[in-house]
């Protein structure tokens, strides 16, 4: 959209303490990111020192408590239309969790401004993947880059789907033999209701946000673009990192999540010197 900043970049954080390895992970993102209007997102009332004295032009965007007051709140807030609204004046947002870390700044050539959401992939066994496992759906949002304007305009538009989900709850739910028509009929797009992981909408349902944006989104509005796993592995390593890097052609990703429980393979690439060796042995 016309008059719209290309990207801010967002640091959620819940409590008023700075790990070694966070403070690492936020001194990458001033050196590669600090050209983008980079917000702590705390919850209301909370000391940011510890922050902001590592990175002193970090801008501070206060929250609601409750928002980040738990795994689940913080992923509530996630797929909320009015956090979207508090960068509205942006483009794409990068998130960018403290135990994720970035290597450049080229997030041109990575991808990252191709799609409406881009994170790393995910593998067939998730962290117990190993060499082999395929691909399946989904894409990490530790380290993400989202268009915010598309994800207004898809939380906009589940509202008409809350008579869909009303008829789900009240028919489709007793007869496996409808939920089985109604999903052929749709072409699988009724999936998402006969599962049930369509309540994250309207109902008191937990469901991580990388999920729902990366999968269940998709499904609903096939607009919505979500990079492709071998796009994401330009973008963002998160487990199975060797198989990752061999995909990669041997190309480190622009960034990477969870670094720091995987130092035998990430030490070699990122600087670890300020943690100590208890903690490099427990890969904190």
């Amino acid at each position: 959209m016309p008059g719209l900043t290309k990207m801010c970049v967002i640091i959620p954080v819940h409590k008023p303490a700075l790990a070694p390895d966070e403070a690492i992970a936020l001194r990458a993102c001033q050196t590669h990111l600090g050209g983008y209007g980079c917000y702590l997102v705390h919850p209301l009332g909370m000391d940011t020192s510890a922050y902001t004295s590592v990175y002193p032009g970090l801008q501070l965007m206060p929250v609601n408590t409750q928002w980040l007051a738990s795994i689940e709140n913080y992923n509530k807030m996630k797929v909320s239309i009015g956090f979207y609204q508090l960068f509205a004046e942006y483009e794409y947002m990068l998130t960018y969790e403290l135990d994720a870390y970035i290597f450049s700044d080229r997030l041109q050539d990575a991808g990252a401004f191709a799609f409406d959401y881009i994170g790393a992939p995910f593998f067939e066994g998730y962290w117990a993947a190993k060499p082999g496992a395929a691909f399946i759906p989904g894409g990490n949002s530790g380290f993400s880059v989202r268009n915010i304007q598309s994800c207004i305009k898809a939380l906009n538009s589940l509202k008409k789907y809350r008579l869909h989900w009303l008829l789900y709850k009240t028919l489709l739910r007793w007869s496996s033999r409808l939920k089985n028509n109604v999903n052929q009929w749709t072409k699988g797009k009724y999936e998402v209701f006969v599962t049930g992981r369509f309540a994250f909408a309207f109902d008191n349902f937990h469901l991580n946000e990388d999920v729902i944006w990366s999968e269940v989104v998709p499904q609903l509005f096939p607009w919505f673009r979500v990079a492709d796993p071998m796009s994401a592995l330009r973008f963002s390593f998160e487990y199975n990192l060797d198989e990752s890097l061999r995909l990669n052609g041997g190309k480190l990703p622009l960034g990477c999540h969870a670094w720091a429980k995987h130092l035998p393979f990430w030490g070699k690439y990122i600087d670890t010197t300020n943690l100590t060796r208890k903690e490099q042995a427990n890969e904190v």
